[in-house]
């Protein structure tokens, strides 16, 4: 759970390889593995400290169910001025959208848990025109975002949707606070960031953004033209060897920096080697920085995870690819793994 509290939220529309972002930043949970186990997101879930939602970009994200409130006042209403094109080019206008928040608060409401077609069905029983494929995803999507519903406890493997006021504690918080709290979230876990990163990855206008900035007492670094925010104490260098990481493709390293992401990539390599469209979505970060591709493949007894690199390594950094890559077969919970290693010549 401290994982989620520092990082405040995490992408999630790939449910399963999203729980390796809060996993691999938590404290290990099981014999032989280095950070929590796959089963640690479903049992917050389960337990309602963590819920499955659209906010911040228009997709999913799971969070802390103490911060949601905060996240929707801070940017829900500018997602949802986002959504008005494809709103009303499936014939979704307000009067419907309204109406079918009001639906689903009301299906949902005592405790009951629907799945996207029982969802469905009981928007189709109110009356609502054509609740399905598209329309019904932007319905439910625009529920969400007028925190009239938000995931409940899965359902034989599949999402629900529980009542907002009922899952999500009480309580309610200016715009302008809210936007407070989530910058000084943002900055503290993923600093040092710009206003333009924190501005896309909670969907604010950059002047809000700034104005929100004013009294946080955040660090500041100027580089390249930059400025860059942080909040806390800078991490001490540490003088270990290389480290070597398996991050998701959807990790918050990869989807919170748009206006710095090309310091996201490896120093060691100029840009122009890392390709537009890579073989494997998810990352592999050298001491912090994208350096390749990998996809696991798990198998009865083992994983097969298979790495692209843009350069070769040294000895030092192969011995740190193994070890990264053992603590990922720990995770999938298998006792054998075969590693596929390539880079680019």
């Amino acid at each position: 759970m401290e994982a989620f509290a520092h990082l405040g939220a995490v992408q999630s529309q790939e449910y399963q390889p999203s729980k390796l972002t809060p996993a691999m930043r938590a404290v290990p949970d099981g014999e032989g593995l280095a950070f929590a186990g796959v089963g640690a997101v479903d049992a917050l879930i389960d337990e309602g400290a963590v819920v499955r939602t659209h906010v911040l970009r228009g997709t999913w994200h799971t969070v802390p169910v103490e911060d949601l409130r905060m996240m929707l006042a801070a940017s829900a209403d500018r997602v949802l001025q986002l959504m008005g094109t494809n709103n009303r080019s499936w014939g979704l206008d307000a009067v419907t959208l309204g109406r079918g928040a009001e639906v689903l608060a009301a299906a949902t409401a005592g405790g009951r848990h629907l799945t996207r077609d029982e969802a469905s069905e009981a928007l189709a029983a109110a009356g609502v025109k054509d609740p399905t494929s598209l329309r019904l995803i932007h319905l439910l999507m625009h529920a969400e975002l007028e925190a009239a519903i938000c995931s409940g406890n899965p359902k034989g493997g599949k999402q629900t949707y529980a009542n907002f006021d009922e899952r999500v504690p009480a309580g309610k918080i200016a715009k302008e606070e809210a936007i407070r709290a989530l910058a000084l979230r943002f900055y503290t876990s993923r600093g040092p960031a710009t206003v333009k990163d924190f501005a896309r990855w909670a969907t604010l206008k950059v002047g809000d953004v700034k104005s929100a900035l004013d009294g946080l007492g955040l660090g500041e670094i100027h580089a390249e033209g930059r400025t860059f925010y942080f909040g806390g104490e800078p991490p001490e260098m540490e003088a270990s060897g290389p480290v070597v990481d398996f991050v998701q493709g959807y990790d918050e390293m990869m989807c919170s920096y748009t206006d710095s992401k090309d310091l996201v990539l490896h120093h060691s390599v100029p840009r122009t080697h890392f390709l537009d469209r890579t073989r494997f979505t998810s990352a592999i970060l050298l001491d912090g920085q994208v350096i390749g591709n990998w996809k696991a493949t798990a198998k009865r007894d083992s994983v097969l995870i298979e790495t692209w690199r843009v350069r070769g390594f040294t000895a030092a950094e192969i011995a740190a690819l193994r070890r990264g890559a053992d603590r990922l077969r720990a995770w999938f919970g298998k006792p054998e793994m075969e590693l596929v290693l390539e880079h680019e010549h």
